[in-house]
């Protein structure tokens, strides 16, 4: 065998030293152009997130004097007053009830208008895929307008029909009882497309393997969407109802333009009660604590659905 000399040694040693130092170079030159491009995100991440959170927390104990541009720090002072506050309790039980009309129905109207939509016997499926994919589309102001009108108790399209059934008028809006049950359905009306297209495109990724060997078993169409569907679309399931819930005690353009709060404030939401504290009464730090407590409670709130739908098993 022939033996590489010390000369020839050296030589392979000083090309190896070379190529490291080539391999150095391109890799600093990737990492300052991977800096230059994650800078953006970085930048957007602090002044859009980062900040405004800081703010949040150190306003939410704060005096916040907005025409003075002051911040006097007073400890947990605002929390003391919003636990012991009525109309913040009556706010969220308002976001309560909105999120159990409006997302049990829309989940539940999603579910099987998806269900529609991905039989194969149904002629038209992209027209009607369309047809319901509509109302998403609508700008929410525009909604809650032609809704408030349908509303509307002496001349809404609503109370007209009904009329028709021996039905008198409905106070939709102006009663204490109907009025955030009416903004709920008309979410509803509003969100079953939405659903709709993440249960549709949950049951489009289903294996067609085990719903052949179900068939082949003679299981029945019930029993295929209780036992076999619905199990294997548990994913879609946990995020409609989370983003769902989150959605709903973030509501406010639609009670915001449809009753303004109230009857007697029988509409008002967290964050339209977070909106009046802030923007048109000025209390900027007690509004602050209401932020951070209601996003305290979509945490838990979220945490808790995640952990319950996730172990079901249906």
């Amino acid at each position: 065998m022939m033996q590489a000399t010390g000369t020839e040694i050296t030589q392979v040693g000083g090309l190896s030293k070379r190529l490291g130092s080539v391999r150095t170079r391109r890799r600093g030159k990737w990492d300052r152009i991977a800096i230059l491009l994650v800078t953006p995100w970085l930048l957007q991440l602090v002044f859009f997130t980062l900040y405004p959170l800081y703010i949040a927390l150190y306003g939410s104990v704060a005096e916040w004097d907005i025409l003075k541009d002051t911040m006097t720090y007073i400890g947990f002072d605002n929390y003391i007053k919003l636990f012991s506050d009525a109309e913040f309790f009556k706010a969220l039980r308002n976001s309560f009830v909105y999120i159990l009309i409006q997302v049990p129905a829309s989940l539940t109207g999603g579910f099987f208008v998806a269900l529609l939509l991905n039989s194969s016997s149904l002629r038209g499926r992209a027209f009607f895929r369309g047809i319901y994919i509509l109302p998403v589309i609508v700008p929410v102001v525009v909604m809650a307008i032609v809704w408030q009108w349908m509303y509307a108790t002496n001349s809404g399209v609503i109370n007209y029909l009904l009329s028709f059934l021996g039905i008198g008028q409905v106070p939709w809006l102006t009663s204490e009882r109907f009025s955030m049950p009416s903004i709920a359905l008309m979410k509803v009306w509003n969100d079953v497309g939405l659903y709709a297209m993440f249960f549709l495109a949950g049951l489009q990724g289903l294996s067609k393997d085990v719903l052949d060997a179900a068939e082949v078993d003679g299981v029945n169409k019930w029993q295929m969407i209780r036992h076999i569907k619905l199990p294997l679309l548990n994913p879609v399931v946990v995020f409609s109802v989370v983003m769902g819930t989150l959605w709903g005690l973030n509501i406010f353009t639609e009670p915001l333009l449809m009753t303004e709060g109230g009857p007697r404030g029988s509409s008002l939401t967290t964050l339209l009660y977070l909106y009046r504290e802030g923007f048109i009464w000025s209390r900027l730090g007690y509004a602050n604590a209401i932020g951070v407590a209601s996003t305290l409670i979509i945490l838990v709130l979220t945490f808790v659905q995640r952990r319950l739908l996730e172990r079901s098993s249906w």
